[in-house]
Formats: C-alpha cells, sequence, structure tokens
C-alpha cells in the first residue's frame, strides 16, 4: 500500500520557491558548463535538449523510470532491470554522464531494440524541464540509485507517482552535510516512498532525518555478472606475465596516480611490479601520460597492444571502456581509487568477487561498511596517513611487503574466494522491497 505524500511546512514550500529560482538565474551557467565539458569528453555535447526536458516523440509512456547516474550505477542496476523486464515491466533508463549511457546501451542493446528499454537523459531540476519529463513519461515509478537525492524531482513528483531510493548509501559525511538543513532535510527525505539501504549503518543515518520507511536490502553490485570473456582474456595476459607481480590501480581519481607512482619508483627496480592504471574518466589518460613522460617511465596503451607478450614497459595505462573486469583479472592485488586523495573511494566489490586482494586508501567514506568487512574479513589491507607524503610511503612500503612476502597475497586470494557470494541477493530483496 502506497503512503500518503506528508504535509509539506511552510519553511520547505519557500525554500522550493528559492531554490528553484536560484536554478532559473544558473541554468546558462549550467549549460555552458556543459559545453565545456564536451570539449573532452564530447559526450555531453549529445541530447542536450533531453536535459532540459525536451524529448523526441516516441511511445515510452507508463514504464517503470529507473535513474542510474553514472557507469557504476548502471551496472549495479543492471540485474535488477533486467528481472524487471522479465516480469513485463517497461524500463525508462536515465543517466547524467555520457559514459552512464555509453555502457547501458551495451548492457542493454537487445532490450533496447526489443523496445523493452529507453534511455535518456535525467532533465535538471527545476520546474519546467521536469514537469515535461513527467507529463511526456508518465512513470508508474520512480527508482533512484545510490545517493541521488533531487528536491525538485522529488517535490514535484509529490501526488504524480511514487519514488524510491535503492541501493541507498548515506555516509557519515554526507550526513553532516544534511544535518545542516535541520528538518528541510526530514521533509525532504520523507519524500520517498520507501528506502531501501545497503546496510545498516545506512539505515541507522536515514532514521537520524526521520525516514521510518527504511528496508536494508544489501549491495546491487554483489548481484552483477561480470564479462566472463573479459575476466578470461585478463586471465590470459596475466599467464603470459607469470615472471612479473602485477598491480592494477583501478579507478584512481585526479592527483592519485602521483601518489601511487611515486611510490611505486621507490621500490628498487628490479622488483618493481607491472603497474596497470586505470583511470576513473578516461579524458585524464592524456594527462597521465604526460607525467609519466616527465618522470621518464615507459608505458604502453592497452588500446595499443597487439601481442601482450611482447608488453615490457614499466606501465600499463588501460584507456579503453567497459574492460575494469579484464584489468582486474590481470593483476594480482588492487589499489583502490579513490581512497588515496579524500574522494571516499571506488567500488571494491568486482574486484573482491574476481578474488584480488585490495590495497585502500584512508578515504572510504563511500564504502565504509563493505571496506571495514573486507579489512576484517583479512582481503582488504588500509593504508594509513595524513598527508600524501605519509600516504605514498606507507604505500610503498606495503607493496614493498608484497613483494617480499608472495605467500600473503595467495592466502588473501583464498580468503576472497567466495567472499561475494554470500554477500549475493540484494536484487531478490530490492525487488520485494519495491512490492514486484
Amino acid at each position: 500500500m502506497l503512503k500518503k505524500p506528508q504535509p509539506l511546512t511552510g519553511l520547505f514550500v519557500i525554500t522550493m520557491v528559492i531554490y528553484q529560482c536560484v536554478w532559473h538565474l544558473i541554468a546558462p551557467l549550467v549549460i555552458v558548463r556543459l559545453w565545456y565539458k564536451g570539449k573532452k569528453e564530447p559526450g555531453y555535447r549529445h541530447h542536450v535538449l533531453e536535459r532540459l526536458g525536451f524529448y523526441v516523440e516516441d511511445d515510452f509512456r507508463h514504464a517503470v523510470w529507473v535513474h542510474a547516474v553514472s557507469v557504476g550505477e548502471t551496472r549495479a542496476a543492471a540485474p535488477l532491470i533486467e528481472r524487471l523486464i522479465a516480469g513485463g515491466q517497461r524500463v525508462l533508463l536515465t543517466h547524467m554522464t555520457p559514459t552512464g549511457r555509453q555502457a547501458g546501451a551495451q548492457i542493454f542493446s537487445s532490450q533496447i531494440t526489443q523496445h523493452q528499454l529507453i534511455q535518456r537523459y535525467i532533465p535538471y531540476d527545476f520546474c519546467w524541464p521536469i514537469a515535461q519529463f513527467y507529463r511526456h513519461y508518465a512513470p508508474v515509478k520512480g527508482i533512484l540509485m545510490e545517493t541521488e537525492i533531487w528536491p525538485g524531482i522529488l517535490f514535484f513528483a509529490r501526488n504524480r507517482f511514487p519514488i524510491y531510493l535503492i541501493n541507498g548509501r548515506l555516509s557519515i559525511k554526507s550526513s553532516l552535510k544534511f544535518a545542516r538543513f535541520g528538518k528541510l532535510s526530514n521533509t525532504l527525505f520523507g519524500l520517498f516512498q520507501r528506502v531501501l539501504a545497503q546496510t545498516n549503518m545506512d539505515r541507522e543515518h536515514y532514521q537520524l532525518f526521520g525516514v521510518s520507511d527504511c528496508v536494508v536490502t544489501g549491495n546491487l553490485k554483489f548481484d552483477v555478472t561480470l564479462p566472463q570473456e573479459k575476466i578470461l582474456q585478463g586471465q590470459q595476459w596475466k599467464l603470459l606475465w607469470q615472471s612479473r607481480q602485477v598491480v592494477c590501480a583501478a579507478s584512481t581519481r585526479e592527483g592519485e596516480e602521483k601518489i601511487i607512482i611515486n611510490a611505486w619508483q621507490k621500490i628498487e627496480p628490479s622488483d618493481r611490479p607491472l603497474l596497470l592504471i586505470v583511470p576513473r574518466h578516461l579524458p585524464r589518460v592524456k594527462d597521465i601520460e604526460e607525467m609519466l613522460h616527465r618522470q621518464q617511465v615507459t608505458f604502453t596503451k592497452r588500446s595499443q597492444i597487439k601481442d601482450p607478450s611482447e608488453v615490457t614497459s614499466e606501465v600499463l595505462i588501460g584507456d579503453t571502456m567497459g574492460e575494469m573486469a579484464f584489468y582486474l583479472s590481470c593483476a594480482d592485488y588492487v589499489l583502490m581509487g579513490g581512497t588515496f586523495m579524500g574522494t571516499g573511494g571506488q567500488n571494491i566489490i568486482e574486484p573482491l568477487s574476481l578474488g584480488k586482494p585490495v590495497i585502500l586508501g584512508p578515504s572510504i567514506y563511500n564504502f565504509t561498511q563493505v571496506c571495514q568487512d573486507a579489512i576484517m574479513a583479512g582481503i582488504a589491507i588500509p593504508i594509513r596517513g595524513n598527508s600524501e607524503d605519509s600516504i605514498q610511503i606507507a604505500l610503498q612500503q606495503c607493496m614493498e611487503n608484497l613483494i617480499k612476502a608472495p605467500q600473503v597475497i595467495h592466502n588473501m586470494t583464498t580468503l576472497s574466494d567466495g567472499y561475494a557470494q554470500i554477500h549475493q541477493g540484494a536484487t531478490e530483496n530490492t525487488l520485494k522491497g519495491l512490492n514486484y
């Protein structure tokens, strides 16, 4: 049974009016910024009108609307979307980033061809683009992923259709930000029909803001099926490099490559592992190349390799899209991007599900529970440090220890086997939470 929309306070309504006014003022700047981002990533200049609520004619009203902002959320939502479609639902899948849209097009190519799913960009969060979106598609249900909390989207859906937050995570850092707005945050979270949280810790954080209907369903990313052909290819490449230890710096953010490369260079040259650097955002590959040139480090790009047995460079740059499972399968262990520069970390579930031990920097607030669980299980190693230099020194020492004691990697790999399997089931729990 759907809950009745809660009454809105006068303060909340006034705040929403101000919020909408601000959006109208900054909208031109947002478009300019979008066009500027298109210099590095041309996809930002495609389908711009969709972000303003203008859509081509299509017959896709009354579908289930799923919003997956980027690549990670799109992949995490894949098992759920497949189950929804198998149950007879049509899905309107929206994104915020071109890479998310590209990933969705690859994952759901057959469903798109069969007109079971269409992709669009989510409208900007002010009244008339949202109204256009809701009138055009009239979703029967809205499903937002993880941290997507848009006041306008939620406010204007009120009395139209229910919106759920699934795979929800709310870090301490984010909780403190919402707490600054007092009861306004309670009202905002109350606009969700239900919140489906990843962990008990997340549920406790949501409950601080008055969310009473909050269910722990687990993390959908444990249910994602990784592409077997990419895993097999990575394993084959690794066999060709048996004489070299291989470490993958996965989903690195700006500034992290510097820390990782400096730590790696301090290792005795004859002992250095082959370093795979896979940046989270591919437009940054050129910056990484320039840094390696300055530091006189030899490198090869994945897109240039024809025969992996001929790779003799010190560094391999992952400059291809949709091959993370391949890169991880090549490695003995993984340095988790996002954890070394205060950005909260990236998804550690993929490497763990492939049996790859993970080294974590100090910043793990995006995935606190799963990181702590992995550390307790002995399949992740935390690096401590309060500055770039201290993190760099600790990382160097950790990598040197793993070079001297490869048995540690073997033991951690053994422990990793089956770890992801025991955490699966979030898709089924989420479907129940959505009343399917």
